[in-house]
């Protein structure tokens, strides 16, 4: 079936909708079994088709998977309350047995069937080497032509500096050419009694213009290269941190911030490096092998045959070693990269560190990760060692020939002493960079690693969407909506409800019961699994993604804060508006009070994610942002908690101010603040258990009445607590 498949409800028994191999049998040892689900059963099959397990639909309740030690088991329940143990497998096929336990479960609900059954990437699939992260890049198997050919068309901007930097190239390579063959007119001359002072002024003169003229050309073409490598490695920058920006949240539930953020750095640094450094080497020292070796082969072939017999040896050497010397650094940049990721942590949670007496903890494993690190790296080192030792061998054994063969052809007369010495200089010229070759290949590899990865984000489909355009008026419907960010695992079940344009709805529940998702579905930061929103009876998937996000307005628990200004930070969702918009906005957010009280007043800078400024004076700045923003649709997120009694009437006048006029979502710590709302809407694990006014609901003796008087018990038993 396809990865991802919908299928209506059937009529009667059709073919399998769901089929997957488990690597585990029941005992927990390796083996085949393999589960079936169609509309009318969930069976288990041994290896030859014997029929292990069968479970009606019918009686089935819920499926799920359950985690193990390295692995895990799907679990079926009846509807009598019986759990069945279905089948066992290791942890590379926990997600496609986790999508299939959504599956059973939709399927027992007579709901579409919704799944996802492509497998997660741990291991190549091509040479089966673990990967450095989960559907990531296997950097041995890595296609570096293309993706050189992919960076490579990064120069179209700059194809006059491109041409520039190759002919500058040649030429360059050309002049350092010619200086041996000086030096051997000049010490054949001396050989043969031919040198007077001024042939000798001659040569020198033009040895000296040639120097100059190639060192004049070396400069032009390292800061040419420097400008294209900059340029293009810039371009990447901005394209990759654009992609990022436009990625759809799910996204970033996966990836770590570091990670992302290595990818815009580290992965592009090392691109840099390459084309600054590798690229340029490699180029230069390739046409100079190539023209040696002609030169040699004219001067004398028999000569040239023996000395440079040892190169297929170097290249031999350098294929069998740099390989694995891809892996291994490779390996390396792991090792640092969970060592860093450890340092992150700790220091970032210090404070609860020491809350709990874990130092020797997270020093012990750092340590661990710093061993590893170190052990890798040794491991890598020793290893290039290696080849570079035997490499120098060949290249001694170059010489040695060279001295042995040379001179004796010197001596006999078949070879002239300027001749010895020019080919020891174009030896020396081969031989040197040959010996660098395998660095060469390491920066490269990493490089083209990093590109990979970067072309990864770039390949990825944004998360922007074209649609309709059109003035939103407020209604928001939600049509049994059905979302999980875990989809095996739903937080939102079946949801239905409407708004009108105006109304303020106050969200209420226990934590978890999916107060936050709803609004994170409002906002369309992510999209129902099954179901619709509805934005003025119009399916919000059909609207323009950009200019639905602008006629919304989120005020969070947490408010972010950007490293600017008040001012700034309060135009933010409005540029361009004038400092009498500014200065409004915060005087109805209650914030142009404390604003002025502050040294710089409207351009205090407020540090690091607002550190500068208390919680009650973000929130406030945050509020002002909104009304500034001016949305058609609120979102208030707990925007009255952890704030003394004061600042959250403050706050609470502000809010009022804010939500007049507009549709608005609010979610209270303390439930007594949503008096004010038109209705509110009790969520009991993902679904609606009750629905109605403050007094409605309290008149109900139900959920919402307890949740009330619990708070109320929690707050006279804290007030005791300070009164004392």
């Amino acid at each position: 079936m396809n990865p991802e498949t919908a299928l209506q409800e059937a009529s009667g028994p059709v073919g399998p909708l769901i089929e997957l191999d488990a690597d585990l049998t029941e005992d927990a040892h390796y083996g085949t079994r393999r589960l079936v689900v169609s509309q009318d059963a969930v069976r288990v099959l041994a290896p030859g088709g014997a029929e292990l397990l069968r479970v009606p639909m019918s009686d089935l309740k819920t499926a799920r998977h359950e985690p193990l030690v390295s692995g895990g088991r799907l679990l079926l329940r009846t509807k009598t309350g019986e759990e069945i143990p279905a089948v066992t497998y290791s942890l590379t096929h926990a997600h496609q047995f986790s999508e299939a336990a959504r599956g059973i479960e939709q399927l027992a609900k007579g709901e579409v069937l919704l799944v996802n059954l492509e497998p997660e990437l741990t291991r190549c699939p091509k040479c089966k080497r673990l990967l450095p992260e989960k559907d990531g890049v296997c950097p041995a198997c890595l296609n570096k032509g293309r993706t050189m050919l992919r960076i490579a068309g990064y120069l179209g901007p700059y194809k006059t500096a491109a041409v520039l930097l190759g002919v500058v190239a040649m030429v360059q390579t050309g002049l350092n050419l010619l200086p041996p063959q000086i030096q051997r007119l000049i010490v054949d001359d001396i050989q043969f009694g031919r040198a007077d002072l001024p042939n000798l002024a001659t040569w020198i003169g033009a040895w000296l213009a040639i120097v100059v003229l190639a060192t004049a050309f070396d400069v032009v073409r390292g800061r040419t290269n420097a400008y294209l490598a900059a340029s293009i490695s810039a371009d990447l920058r901005s394209a990759v941190y654009r992609a990022v920006e436009y990625l759809n949240l799910k996204y970033f539930d996966k990836k770590p911030v570091g990670a992302i953020a290595s990818r815009v750095t580290n992965d592009t640094e090392r691109l840099w490096f390459f084309l600054v450094d590798g690229l340029p080497y490699l180029f230069i020292n390739s046409l100079i092998l190539l023209a040696v070796t002609v030169f040699l082969f004219v001067t004398k072939w028999q000569l040239a045959l023996a000395i440079l017999a040892p190169i297929p040896v170097m290249l031999l050497i350098g294929v069998s070693f740099w390989g694995r010397l891809g892996n291994m650094f490779h390996r390396v940049s792991q090792k640092m990269a969970r060592l860093h990721m450890h340092l992150n942590e700790s220091l970032h949670g210090i404070r609860v560190v020491k809350a709990f007496v874990k130092e020797k903890h997270e020093y012990d494993r750092f340590v661990k990760r710093n061993h590893e690190w170190r052990d890798a790296a040794m491991r890598s080192e020793q290893h290039w060692y290696t080849s570079f030792g035997l490499m120098t061998f060949c290249v001694l054994m170059g010489t040695i020939v060279h001295w042995g063969y040379g001179g004796y052809l010197a001596m006999t007369g078949q070879l002239t002493l300027g001749q010895f010495f020019m080919i020891h200089l174009y030896l020396q010229m081969v031989y040197g960079p040959l010996q660098w070759f395998a660095q060469i290949n390491n920066w490269f590899s990493r490089a083209m690693a990093g590109a990979e990865r970067v072309f990864e984000v770039l390949d990825m489909t944004p998360e922007t969407k074209t649609g309709l355009k059109r003035e939103v008026e407020g209604e928001v419907s939600f049509e049994n909506v059905r979302f999980g960010y875990d989809k095996s695992n739903p937080v939102i079940k079946g949801v239905s409800f409407t708004v009108k344009p105006g109304e303020m709805i106050g969200l209420v529940g226990h934590s978890g019961a999916g107060k936050s998702t709803t609004i994170n579905l409002i906002a369309r930061f992510y999209e129902p699994d099954v179901g619709s929103i509805k934005i003025d009876g119009v399916d919000y998937r059909d609207l323009d993604l950009a200019d639905y996000r602008r006629q919304i307005g989120i005020v969070l628990q947490e408010p972010f804060l950007f490293n600017g200004t008040i001012a700034e930070n309060i135009a933010y969702g409005k540029p361009g508006a004038s400092f009498e918009e500014v200065m409004t906005a915060a005087k109805a957010a209650n914030a142009h009070d404390f604003i002025l009280a502050k040294p710089d007043g409207y351009d205090t800078f407020v540090g690091e994610r607002g550190s500068r400024l208390s919680g009650g004076e973000r929130q406030r700045v945050s509020i002002a942002r909104a009304i500034l923003h001016d949305p058609k649709i609120l979102i208030l997120d707990e925007a009255t908690s952890s704030v003394d009694v004061e600042t959250e009437k403050q706050i609470q006048e502000a809010i009022g101010r804010l939500v007049s006029g507009r549709t608005t979502f609010a979610i209270a710590h303390r439930l007594s603040t949503l008096r004010n709302a038109n209705r509110l809407i009790v969520l009991e694990r993902g679904e609606i258990s009750e629905e109605g006014t403050h007094e409605e609901l309290m008149a109900k003796n139900g959920t919402f009445k307890k949740l009330v008087e619990t708070q109320s018990q929690i707050n006279a038993a804290v007030g005791a607590v300070a009164v004392e």
